[in-house]
């Protein structure tokens, strides 16, 4: 089964997929509160600074908090359910990004679009592996805990302001920052490959970099390979952000790169498609960016979004090089900015269906395998929580003949009557109702 965020999703009922998602947060936060000017108006005519500065005025193209518009964005991806198949979509806001804070919104949103699966995520942030966290326990110890926390809330649900959200799937933020684990990424590796070979749940792992020149594929790779030899399923590991990497030459460093990391098994998500449309700014951890000295106004070609029609002919090759690549390839659009809403010129979430998937096709790769990409991955990767077993029915218990529930039934100890020939009467216990009843003659 799949874990939603308010129940049980049968994997016959998915349609369509987005596994990677932003639907309420509050990354802009930090510029908001700074901001003098509290009005959360986008307008159009500040569309053209929003695309070389996401974090403009005030921040409030990054503060998806609005229920109501999120919804009417949400809506027109229901219109795409076919055959009672409902549309699936993963938030992957974290905490730091507003996760807990929207935890009843989330709910209401999620019931209110009754025609679409809603997912969100649990992590665990490395800064909380602190001097008060390790104290008394050996590394071991320190990544039982971890797993135990995140295991935890993958079971029983996050819980924040009196309501519960239960999380689909694992999301981890990595700053690579040297060219070896530290001694806490180790940590948090082995922890994370605990809770996911438990539990089975994907690993979705964002990689960001200190320097913006500097891309260490050697570190993923090292991250990698430390997951698997703890014991995670490579299956259901996913290295998102693979946009970043369709740069510069066809089959290039990056292309090659990213042939490696599917012939390490694992899934390779593309979650920039539609994002050149309205931005040229690339941001792998926002809440990074959202206190960069630069974030102002991005204008690093490194940090650009690559354009479609480059996304189109990579992923088409990708495909026909070895079609099983197909069934590790996994695409999103990020919906993370407001301007990316259909209301403010962007293509919304449904732009993967109603643009970007005809010119996939148009390059040789076929609805089996669209179908493949755009449903049954994703499918497969979240069909992992297994409701635990009914206790056995207790052998007294009867069966109604109507409803077909079982019920335990009322069991009274019958007193033992005894007869008093001087009296003429039936003698009762002394607990017991005495009812005046006449005893018939011998």
């Amino acid at each position: 089964m799949i874990r939603g965020i308010r129940e049980l999703v049968a994997p016959e009922n998915v349609g369509v997929t987005l596994p990677h998602e932003h639907v309420l947060h509050s990354i802009g936060a930090i510029r908001a509160i700074a901001s003098s000017n509290a009005d959360l108006e986008i307008r159009f005519e500040d569309l053209i600074d929003y695309r070389r500065a996401p974090f403009a005025y005030g921040g409030r193209n990054m503060l998806q908090q609005k229920e109501d518009e999120a919804f009417r964005e949400l809506e027109k991806l229901q219109h795409l359910a076919d055959n009672q198949l409902k549309p699936l979509v993963v938030d992957v806001t974290l905490p730091i990004e507003g996760r807990d804070i929207f935890v009843k919104e989330r709910l209401h949103l999620a019931e209110r679009l009754k025609d679409l699966n809603l997912l969100t995520v649990t992590t665990f942030e490395i800064e909380r592996i602190d001097e008060e966290f390790t104290i008394g326990l050996s590394t071991k110890e320190q990544s039982e805990r971890i797993a135990k926390t995140l295991e935890a809330e993958l079971m029983f649900g996050i819980e924040s302001g009196g309501s519960v959200a239960f999380p689909g799937a694992i999301y981890q933020q990595i700053c690579v920052s040297s060219g070896e684990l530290r001694a806490k990424e180790q940590v948090l590796a082995q922890a994370l490959a605990l809770v996911q070979a438990r539990t089975h749940a994907p690993l979705y792992l964002s990689f960001s970099f200190d320097e913006m020149d500097s891309e260490p594929k050697q570190m993923i790779r090292a991250w990698i390979r430390a997951l698997m030899d703890a014991g995670a399923e490579r299956k259901k590991l996913v290295v998102c952000h693979a946009d970043r990497w369709c740069r510069g030459d066809f089959e290039g460093a990056g292309y090659e790169f990213l042939v490696q990391l599917l012939d390490l098994g694992v899934s390779v998500l593309f979650n920039m498609i539609g994002l050149l449309a309205v931005s040229d700014v690339m941001m792998i951890n926002p809440c990074l960016s959202s206190t960069s000295k630069s974030s102002e106004s991005m204008d690093n070609e490194d940090q650009q979004p690559p354009p479609d029609s480059r996304l189109v002919k990579w992923i088409a090759s990708l495909v026909k090089i070895k079609p099983q690549y197909s069934s590790q390839i996994l695409l999103s659009t990020n919906v993370h900015q407001r301007i990316q809403y259909r209301r403010y010129g962007g293509g919304g979430y449904t732009y993967l269906f109603e643009h970007f998937k005809h010119r996939l096709l148009r390059q040789g790769v076929s609805a089996a395998q669209w179908g493949l990409i755009m449903r049954e991955n994703v499918v497969d990767l979240l069909a992992w929580y297994v409701p635990p077993e009914a206790p056995p029915i207790p052998k007294n218990y009867l069966q109604c003949s109507i409803c077909e529930k079982y019920f335990e039934p009322i069991e009274v100890d019958t007193p033992r009557l005894n007869y008093d020939e001087n009296t003429n009467k039936i003698m009762y216990p002394s607990w017991t109702h005495k009812p005046d009843v006449k005893a018939k003659q011998n």
